[in-house]
């Protein structure tokens, strides 16, 4: 009878184990069938820019962004498979490297133009001082800035709703982002003094691009943790190191090969819908493009976000807003400087220099609010409400007046952080 009994009870852990693992082996096809229909999405767009096809803009936007979607899916599985062997911090730098690439087509293409403009300039005798700027140089500086503020105003607001709409709870990230907001301080003080400078001397931008290697280079050194990962990413996760590593490699270099292929039609065809519309083209320059190119790590973070991991999502924002202040800003002046054919700073006039203000101001206020390291829906509120408030309002004595709010509010935040650490420190002591 004791046998029987044990004999039972093992066949019922077999039978367990043997429904389990038919289970995994059908969570293992879905998540690779989902990798799969993921990357088929940029087949459309890659047959739309080889063959040349000229569509409807706002269809083609559809067909081009699509396959920016699918990419960002595959960045993200390929980043949390990455933590088994990287760490965290590495792995989404690495990928808000390659999120941003579109940001970095656009603004290639735009600092390239400021060079050939004022290179013209000067061979027609328009430049008469050293501080010259022409419009192109000002469409430059209105899309830098406009897709920083986007990204907090947007974004991080983004990541810090929607996981408080999902929990009702705020977001801890206790012992978490030192790194990133250690950067983003420095970052974030050198856009301070580039408004003041009235440039972006060209001393700065190599400053800021090395900031951004040594920030690549501390984030490298990190210990790995293991990562709790699920569908596709366990999927890639659970192969043997070498082909993990060559997955995770394979969808970053094919992913990367999607947004740069795709942004710059993309946000072309986004910028014709635009102007079909009626919309001027100031907002396109400064929203609707940067809207379009930062969609892929605005979309890799919401997808953080719903999928219970809202610390990887916010991470990468602020990994990305890292690289737009520091290697952005930088790679800006020497694209501008190697389209001029020769060294220069890149100079700003009254309207870019209160846009590099005001930028500066919403990136402190934003550093402040996520500085507890708790962080509540009043936050990501304050964030989204000023981001919008403050778009109609296009003159720069409008911007500045922003500016001051978003001051106002950072300084009173800053107290409040500084009389709850007294108060903590008081009540241990």
């Amino acid at each position: 009878m004791r046998f029987y009994i044990i004999s039972s009870a093992q066949l019922v852990s077999d039978h367990r184990a043997e429904v389990k693992g038919l289970s995994s082996i059908k969570d293992n096809i879905s998540s690779w069938l989902t990798m799969i229909l993921c990357g088929s999405l940029a087949i459309p767009a890659f047959i739309l820019v080889f063959a040349n096809i000229h569509l409807d803009p706002i269809l083609s936007a559809f067909i081009l962004g699509l396959g920016i979607v699918g990419g960002a899916f595959l960045i993200s599985w390929a980043a949390e498979a990455a933590q088994k062997d990287v760490s965290a911090s590495f792995a989404i730098a690495i990928l808000a490297l390659i999120a941003i690439l579109p940001e970095y087509v656009i603004e290639a293409v735009l600092a390239w133009d400021a060079g050939q403009s004022y290179v013209e300039s000067m061979g027609l005798g328009q430049v008469i001082s050293y501080d010259y700027v022409t419009d192109e140089m000002e469409r430059v500086a209105a899309n830098v800035t406009g897709a920083n503020r986007l990204l907090i105003g947007v974004g991080w607001s983004a990541v810090i709703l929607i996981y408080w709409v999902k929990r009702r709870t705020a977001l801890n990230l206790r012992n978490t982002m030192g790194l990133e907001l250690i950067m983003l301080t420095i970052a974030t003080a050198t856009t301070f003094i580039i408004f003041f400078m009235g440039q972006v001397h060209l001393l700065v931008g190599f400053g800021l691009i090395g900031l951004y290697l040594v920030y690549l280079w501390l984030s490298s050194t990190k210990e790995t943790e293991e990562p709790e990962l699920m569908g596709p990413s366990l999927a890639i996760g659970n192969q043997k190191k070498m082909t993990r590593r060559v997955l995770v490699l394979a969808l970053f270099a094919y992913a990367a090969l999607v947004i740069i292929i795709a942004a710059e039609p993309f946000v072309h065809s986004l910028v014709e819908s635009g102007k079909g519309l009626g919309i001027d083209e100031f907002i396109l320059i400064q929203w609707v493009a940067p809207l379009a190119s930062e969609s892929p790590e605005i979309i890799i973070a919401v997808l953080f976000s719903l999928r219970a991991n809202p610390v990887a999502g916010l991470t990468t924002l602020i990994s990305a807003e890292v690289n737009q202040l520091t290697l952005l800003v930088g790679s800006m002046v020497g694209i501008f400087s190697l389209s001029a054919g020769e060294l220069l700073s890149f100079q700003l006039n009254n309207m870019q220099s209160i846009e590099f203000l005001l930028t500066a101001a919403v990136s402190l206020l934003a550093l402040l609010l996520v500085l507890p390291r708790i962080i509540g829906w009043k936050a990501g509120s304050i964030l989204l409400v000023l981001f919008i408030a403050h778009l109609p309002f296009t003159d720069a004595s409008h911007r500045l007046l922003f500016t001051y709010a978003y001051l106002a509010i950072a300084a009173i935040c800053g107290f409040y952080y500084l009389y709850q650490r007294t108060i903590s420190s008081r009540s241990q002591t």
